[in-house]
């Protein structure tokens, strides 16, 4: 999250500040701004260090070294040494961490062709040395020792390869709800249903992290302990394919879920461990369904931000529909365009038509879930619909083609 300098020209720390997008290009169905799901990987990350001040210098070298993902080709405290450092026989580094005295010399026309990317750190925060960042064509500026977590995430992902063409990523679709109640999970889990009934290798992961609502959906007992997202944080720093592969639950429809903790003082996993989890899975998986909760916060912008495309149910009740109008502005989800899809699903036969909702949201649904008195029923049994079952089931039969027209590749993923 990007931070302004204001009032007396200095910048807390504990986000770091992006003034380029570090890491690989963007992918398909991305925009300006998202992650980009292509990169995580296994590459280490090759970074040179150039900081004048000696007892700064030894600080950041020796944080930087006990990361395994990046890898330290050499440091100088000299531009003209630096850019020798840079310039040397391969493997070239990837990106120059730099203090702002050390960038200034960078400046030099003697020294400033051929430096890698650059990314400032600094133990001062102020509008000179966002200023000399920007002259610079720094790629980001961080604060130490503060933001010295966010630096190592950016480094590591700048070493991440692309996956190339024969490898291209799933596609990950992000379901939310306009209030509690409107059928976000129904449709979550049941979409998954359907994906697997079609032959892709489906998953959905859990954003409900304060009530593990994915969970009870899909009738996840106690009697057996399940691995959950929490089992991964402490190898974050080192995640690979297997070991969120590990933390899957597989459920008889033949789609797999990466849960949310039970635990009630468990809180929030960080947005890193999130990020690359779904990166993986994307890799893994054909469609990556990410279970959001209602309501605007940091965990649910962040899976907006991941999602190729993001479906907001909406019922056409008040409440809902004030929730609906709050969730659309809040997050500019009608700028969207080719992203958002609106469902409207009606839960019960007196619920007001899909009419109300396109009249209010001044928004067309793609889909309407029409009313199925049995889906209340297997809700409660923590069923899900049966694959060619009522109304309801079509429906989401016609939303999964919608966001997913073509069909299931030979060999299927995620399996």
């Amino acid at each position: 999250m990007e931070r302004n300098a204001v009032g007396n020209g200095r910048r807390p720390g504990g986000a770091g500040l992006r003034l380029r997008t570090i890491g690989a290009g963007p992918g398909p169905g991305s925009t300006t701004g998202r992650p980009d799901l292509r990169a995580v990987g296994t590459s280490r990350a090759r970074v040179v260090i150039g900081i004048h001040d000696l007892g700064f210098h030894q600080e950041v070298l020796d944080f930087l070294q006990r990361d395994p993902r990046i890898e330290l080709l050499g440091a100088a405290s000299e531009p003209d040494r630096l850019v020798k450092l840079a310039s040397g026989p391969e493997p070239a580094p990837e990106l120059m961490v730099v203090c702002p005295t050390t960038a200034r010399g960078l400046r030099h026309p003697a020294v400033s062709s051929g430096i890698p990317r650059l990314v400032i750190i600094s133990q001062e925060m102020t509008v000179p040395v966002l200023r000399e960042a920007i002259d610079v064509g720094a790629e980001g500026i961080f604060c130490w020792p503060d933001e010295r977590e966010e630096l190592a995430d950016v480094l590591a992902a700048a070493g991440a390869p692309a996956v190339g063409d024969g490898a291209a990523r799933g596609r990950v679709i992000a379901v939310l709800g306009s209030r509690g109640g409107a059928g976000a999970t129904f449709v979550a889990t049941n979409l998954a249903g359907v994906f697997a009934d079609r032959g892709l290798g489906t998953v959905v992961v859990d954003f409900d992290q304060a009530f593990a609502g994915l969970t009870v959906a899909l009738g996840v007992g106690t009697e057996t302990p399940n691995r959950t997202i929490g089992d991964l944080a402490p190898v974050v720093h080192e995640l690979a394919p297997q070991h969120v592969r590990d933390a899957l639950h597989r459920h008889p429809r033949g789609f797999a879920a990466l849960l949310a903790p039970r635990e009630a003082g468990w809180g929030t996993a960080p947005g890193a461990l999130v990020t690359a989890s779904v990166a993986l899975l994307a890799g893994e998986f054909e469609v990556v369904i990410l279970h959001v909760p209602h309501g605007v916060n940091d965990l649910v912008r962040l899976a907006v931000g991941l999602a190729d495309q993001i479906v907001l149910v909406a019922t056409a009740d008040l409440f809902s529909l004030y929730g609906a109008k709050r969730v659309i502005s809040a997050l500019e989800l009608d700028t969207e365009a080719g992203r958002f899809v609106l469902v409207a699903n009606r839960r019960a036969r007196t619920d007001p038509g899909a009419s109300d909702l396109e009249r209010v949201l001044e928004i067309s649904p793609a889909v309407r879930v029409r009313f199925d008195a049995s889906v209340a029923r297997r809700q409660d049994r923590a069923e899900l619909l049966p694959c060619r079952a009522g109304r309801s089931a079509r429906d989401l039969r016609a939303l999964s083609r919608l966001l997913m027209p073509q069909p299931a590749r030979s060999g299927r993923r995620g399996r």
